[in-house]
């Protein structure tokens, strides 16, 4: 099956879903947690309005539940029995880490998180309400990029600064006032947000690519304000892997070779400085970028105190304070997983990133299979390479970040759960027959093509991933 662009959503056939109200409270909530409404509004923050908005989005999962009442239990996603299995290793380990108190402490943060994957997967059951959420989530996002850029522009907001060594200091942007993202929490915005932004406005036309370009070019401008070396590095990953699964390669390297000599004309000294002191020791800032290779390697030592359970969920900086002098988190969501949670732990976690692939791939194969031009289907498939690219560069990133108790990790499992059902619930049944006859051939060739790092060929998958 050719894969074409997806036609408006309004043109999609019609769709039988459920959970309505949950699904538009859990929209309001993305909005109000993202958009930081209670810190704008002081009545909302009075009034707790997160959390009654998550509260009124879970009685109205339950209610709907109790109105279906289904005959029988439903079976879990592998990516689903990949959580659970994990949430459950760390409840059990509690008694055996470092520090329990500080873990139960630390769940109430964490379930917040997991609320996002489970109201995703509990209230997304059309591909319109699969649409309505990712354009509702990138807005957010966009917003919380392009709200302090307009502030630096207008009124000179930076935000933050860094020091560069010899008492010298330079600026740089962070959040809003209202938001609580530092330069790298807004460059990590920034990188997982480009590909959401390509998807949503499918730059195909001149007006498209217009918007398209002036609105990357905003972020992109955000982001070298920002001074975040992890988040340049990640933005040169996301550019290459691009360019790699792009057919126009050579078209796309040019114009990533123009931008980048037009940026680096537009930075200032102490911009370009900051970042060739990724590479270069002499560079001013250099320091705290060994820094950090030397705070993974601490961190790696440190983990391998309690190597099978770790110290505690949550307890990276505390443990970090106590028995390295530093007061600060692991910035490295491995090293993190480790110190926290343990090796079996991280084990855990990896299989869990793991199944977010494999659900995307499933959902693309699943598509191919399907002898049909259905653009709901189309959509899917556009979805499901979207997301891929962002866990790509996600699992990239988490190299100079941590994650273990964010909620975007969890947002994005509870979208890949939902992209590979729909598509294998819209497929024809001679597609889905025909994935579910090929499934361990279609693990097998999985595996096989990502370790080569050729890009999956067409031919059916296992249904769902099972």
């Amino acid at each position: 099956m050719k894969i074409k662009h997806a036609k408006s959503v309004t043109r999609w056939p019609a769709e039988r879903g459920a959970r309505d109200a949950a699904f538009y409270l859990f929209c309001a909530f993305i909005v109000s947690y993202f958009g930081r409404l209670t810190q704008r509004i002081p009545l909302l923050g009075t009034l707790h309005f997160d959390l009654v908005l998550a509260i009124a989005t879970a009685l109205a999962i339950a209610f709907a539940k109790q109105q279906h009442r289904p005959g029988a239990a439903e079976r879990l996603d592998p990516v689903s029995r990949r959580l659970w299995i994990l949430l459950v290793y760390i409840v059990v380990t509690i008694p055996f880490v470092e520090w329990p108190g500080s873990v139960l402490h630390n769940l109430e943060n964490y379930t917040k998180s997991l609320c996002f994957f489970f109201f995703v997967v509990a209230t997304v059951d059309t591909t319109r309400k699969l649409a309505t959420l990712l354009a509702v989530y990138t807005a957010t996002q966009l917003w919380r990029v392009l709200e302090p850029l307009y502030l630096h522009l207008t009124q000179g907001y930076w935000g933050s600064y860094t020091s560069l060594g010899n008492w010298e200091y330079m600026d740089r942007l962070s959040g809003s006032p209202y938001d609580t993202i530092n330069p790298n929490g807004l460059g990590f915005v920034i990188i997982m947000s480009l590909p959401m932004l390509q998807f949503l406005l499918q730059p195909n036309t001149p007006a498209r690519r217009a918007l398209w370009s002036l609105i990357a070019a905003a972020m992109c401008y955000a982001l070298v304000l920002s001074a975040s070396r992890s988040s340049f590095l990640a933005f040169l990953f996301l550019v290459l892997f691009v360019i790699w699964r792009s057919k126009q390669r050579a078209a796309w390297l040019t114009a990533a070779t123009v931008v980048a000599v037009i940026s680096l004309s537009l930075m200032s000294t102490l911009q370009r400085e900051r970042y060739v002191s990724i590479f270069s020791s002499n560079a001013p800032g250099a320091a705290t970028a060994q820094g950090r290779i030397t705070g993974v390697i601490e961190d790696f030592k440190l983990s391998l105190r309690r190597p099978l359970f770790g110290h505690g969920l949550g307890t990276s900086r505390e443990t970090n304070a106590n028995f390295r002098g530093e007061d600060l988190p692991s910035h490295n969501l491995y090293t993190e997983a480790a110190e926290e949670i343990g090796y079996i732990g991280l084990g855990l976690l990896l299989a869990l990133l793991w199944s977010f692939l494999r659900a995307c791939w499933n959902a693309q194969q699943i598509v191919r299979a399907a002898p049909t031009d259905d653009p709901r289907l189309v959509y899917l498939h556009r979805v499901a390479e979207a997301l891929m690219v962002v866990v790509a560069v996600d699992l990239f990133f988490s190299f100079a970040s941590f994650g273990l108790t964010e909620p975007y990790w969890y947002f994005i499992g509870g979208l890949s759960v939902v992209t590979s059902d729909l598509a294998a619930r819209l497929a024809p049944a001679s597609g889905a027959l025909a994935a579910q006859k090929v499934k361990s051939q279609g693990k097998l060739r999985f595996r096989k093509e990502v370790q080569s790092g050729r890009r999956p060929r067409r031919s059916p998958a296992a249904l769902r991933g099972r």
